[in-house]
């Protein structure tokens, strides 16, 4: 029984300290590109509790107060910190070990319509750092065939000035595309819209393809709705963004985490 609860002490500590980390991360994240109130509060929720639990675990409070059901809370409270750590990391291989189902640029068929996915936009109404990447992936297929059409999809954030599909074309406009070519869809407010919606764009066109243009973190989840909400997978390829770098890489994992929680445990 020692044994077992200096394990249980281990595997405590341990996750306490990696989910600490990654929402001490996002949090901080949160202060530079904000996403929203929901996440701040989920953010500071974790960081604040989580150290508290394991004060108050280690002070003997929590045997205190739970008297003889403790044992059972304190092996269900390690193996809970043990299941993130370990999804978290499956999450993380699994996104990056996915195959990538893309085409040649030159190879995709005539009048294919290429789909990218809003993100977060500045203050200043341009495309945020997340975006300017998926954009810039966008005008290199553009540029090389001149008969893509482009779906832009995203709506507008409470903390954001304009809607992502507005800040997308501008960003693409200024680059020489022709606004005729760019489809605004302005009302997505997540992945799940910003698929359904646009597949109502469509509903009516004949187009030999669906190019999804996405950050390279969050293709497979967009490839898996894409699939769920009845895109024709045959006609379907996906183009990786490259992210911005480590830091901002590892914390938008955090919240990639929390968002595949939310598809499984709600399906949206």
């Amino acid at each position: 029984m020692k044994k077992y609860n200096r394990f249980l002490d281990i595997v405590i500590f341990l996750g306490s300290a990696f989910i600490f980390i990654n929402y001490f991360s996002y949090l901080i994240k949160l202060f530079i590109w904000s996403e929203g109130t929901l996440p701040y509060i989920v953010a500071f929720t974790v960081v604040i509790a989580v150290p508290l639990l394991y004060i108050l675990h280690k002070k003997g409070f929590l045997m205190k107060l739970f008297g003889k059901l403790y044992p059972f809370i304190r092996s269900l409270y390690a193996f809970g910190l043990a299941f993130y750590a370990i999804s978290f990391i499956f999450l993380c291989g699994y996104i990056f070990s996915a195959e990538n189902h893309a085409l040649p640029i030159s190879e995709l068929p005539e009048n294919s319509v290429i789909l990218t996915l809003g993100a977060k936009v500045e203050a200043s109404g341009a495309p945020g750092k997340v975006l300017r990447r998926r954009l810039d992936t966008t005008y290199k297929m553009m540029a090389e065939r001149e008969d893509l059409l482009c779906i832009v999809s995203g709506g507008k954030g409470d903390d954001e000035p304009i809607s992502e599909a507005i800040s997308m074309k501008n960003y693409l406009t200024e680059k020489g595309i022709a606004p005729e070519r760019i489809i605004l869809e302005d009302k997505a407010r997540n992945t799940i819209e910003n698929i359904e919606n646009s597949l109502e764009i469509l509903k009516d066109r004949e187009y030999g393809a669906l190019a999804v243009v996405t950050t390279n973190f969050h293709l497979p989840r967009a490839e898996y709705l894409c699939s769920r909400l009845g895109v024709n997978m045959e006609k379907a390829y996906f183009y990786p963004a490259p992210d911005t770098g480590i830091y901002t890489l590892y914390t938008i994992l955090v919240r990639e985490y929390m968002s595949y929680c939310k598809l499984f445990i709600f399906g949206t």
